[in-house]
């Protein structure tokens, strides 16, 4: 015979389910995110009466806001927090694996760099969307479960077996969203410090969301949301982000609207790309690709190492820094104006005196970076959320060049051939370059992201433009990242090992650069400056 506390607490259960009432036990404490007008002073006086019996039922571990639960179950059964108890290579968690399947050479890579390094959240792809206009909370939370029943990399985890690590897609489950309401001046605050929260890669999918509502002299503004993503880089790449968000924007509209998202399906998943590689990895063609690629480069070719202000420590531990630039528009026309002259890319222009740059700065015959390449030439991924993009190597001879002509156009050159070989992890390129680059991997990273800005269209709400966080933390010496503004203008992002580098160092390199730039622009044909003196005015 059931219990009258029981009966209540089930239709207690049932009634709030209905009202989209969603449940969170922090330290002993029941805290609760409704819709407006969800909670009425009977539903919250029974919430209190039954409060310890909520708590029983619902209250395994502190965690995210859940939905409340049917009889026969718990709340760990229906949210997405960590597993307790069960090894992550099988499924005695409460986690159902539906597929596995062998990680990607790039997952791989960045499952063992998380586990090492100090700041693992430099791995971690952040962004924020603010959201003007009425928002229903209820459909934006069924959008983003429907997100991950459509992209399984976002309910997939990782689990590292002897043989190797592995993918594991989950089965699909709400996704919570908390609702946390700041002051203005501390939201830029609050949303890093929540981008900043490590992933438990091995017990649970690497991603959430979360929204942020403003607080002001009047109160909590209604219109206004900060809707802030974050998903671990084993997970996603840039190109995946405008497919995520087109994807989150029909779900909602079918929640608002009461019909079905207007989707194709996706002809493949992120683990089909996954096993792709192993294949294409494996092809003879791949394998010559590689051998005519390190062939072709001068003897006795070894990484550049660039000045440091301090000893080399290891990358695992940088908190990183962070530099902010803008080229003027004046500039970047004639940088593609250039590239025009010469059948050339801007990317191939910028690169060229970057290159000159880091050959003053080293003294190296051969300047080696890493550019990121999209590597979706098979239209079966186009709308995949993954992380199919590549750290394509970039080496570069500088030794003998007569101008910046022709540097321009060895730039060019190594960026097409780059091109080739987006399928092939940078790993295994390293490993073809043989053992000096394998003990001293690539760590300069230059990139251009010509790529539209991701943005957001919620049915009856502004279009949201996607803001990156910037978090702590490097992920190599030096990383440039250049993105065009519709001003005309060139943002520059420079992400620097701190523990190397003084930020004047760099700074002072960002100067010599754009001087540089503009010099070497003037006169294109004139000899190039010596070495020592790149950047020189």
């Amino acid at each position: 015979m059931t219990a009258p506390e029981s009966t209540d607490l089930d239709d207690l259960l049932r009634e709030l389910r209905r009202r989209d009432v969603r449940l969170t036990v922090r330290g002993g404490q029941l805290d609760y995110d409704a819709p407006a007008d969800a909670l009425d002073a009977d539903l919250l006086a029974t919430m209190r009466r039954l409060k310890p019996a909520l708590l029983g039922r619902l209250g395994r571990a502190d965690g995210p806001p859940v939905p409340p639960t049917g009889p026969g179950t718990t709340a760990a059964s229906v949210h997405a927090g960590p597993a307790t108890e069960a090894d992550p290579g099988d499924d005695g968690d409460d986690w159902r694996v539906l597929a596995t399947a062998p990680a990607s050479f790039g997952q791989t890579r960045q499952f063992h760099i998380t586990r090492e390094m100090a700041f693992p959240q430099v791995l971690t792809v952040a962004f924020r969307l603010t959201l003007h206009g009425p928002l229903d909370r209820s459909a934006l939370r069924r959008a983003l479960t429907e997100l991950t029943v459509r992209q399984a990399a976002l309910r997939t985890r990782l689990a590292a077996r002897d043989d190797g690590v592995w993918q594991q897609v989950l089965a699909p489950r709400p996704v919570p969203l908390p609702v946390r309401t700041v002051p203005l001046d501390d939201l830029d605050r609050v949303v890093e410090e929540w981008a900043s929260i490590p992933f438990a890669l091995e017990r649970e999918p690497a991603f959430r969301a979360a929204l942020f509502q403003t607080d002001g002299p009047t109160g909590p503004d209604d219109r206004r949301h900060e809707l802030a993503l974050a998903i671990h880089h084993g997970f996603v790449d840039g190109w995946s982000a405008q497919p995520l968000l087109d994807d989150l924007a029909a779900f909602y509209r079918a929640a608002v609207t009461g019909r079905p998202a207007d989707l194709p399906p996706l002809p493949a998943e992120f683990v089909d790309y996954a096993r792709w590689e192993v294949g294409y990895l494996a092809r003879p063609e791949t394998h010559r690709m590689l051998r005519e690629w390190v062939d072709d480069l001068p003897a006795g070719t070894v990484p550049m190492r660039l000045p440091t202000d301090r000893p080399r420590v290891p990358l695992t531990t940088d908190p990183g820094g962070a530099l902010h630039h803008t080229f003027p528009a004046d500039l970047v026309a004639a940088v593609s104006a250039y590239a025009v002259s010469r059948n050339a890319t801007p990317y191939a222009v910028f690169m060229a005196a970057y290159t000159w740059l880091l050959h003053g700065l080293s003294g190296s015959p051969t300047v080696n970076l890493a550019t990121s390449v999209a590597n979706r030439t098979d239209p079966r991924f186009d709308r995949v959320v993954g992380v199919l993009a590549q750290a394509a190597l970039l080496i570069v001879p500088v030794a003998g060049v007569a101008s910046f002509a022709e540097l321009v156009e060895r730039a060019t050159r190594v960026t097409w051939q780059a091109l080739a070989r987006q399928s092939v992890p940078s790993s295994v390129q390293i490993a073809a370059l043989g053992e000096a680059f394998v003990d001293f991997p690539c760590r300069v990273y230059f990139d251009l992201l010509d790529m539209a800005d991701p943005v957001l269209r919620l049915t009856g709400l502004e279009p949201a433009l996607a803001r990156d966080v910037v978090l702590a933390g490097a992920r190599g010496d030096l990383t440039w990242q250049l993105r065009p503004l519709p001003t005309g203008e060139m943002a520059l992002l420079i992400e620097y090992a701190a523990n190397l580098f003084d930020a004047d160092t760099v700074a002072g390199w960002l100067d010599r650069y754009q001087r540089l730039l503009s010099r070497l622009l003037a006169a294109p044909d004139a000899p190039l400056p010596r070495a020592g003196d790149a950047g020189a005015t």
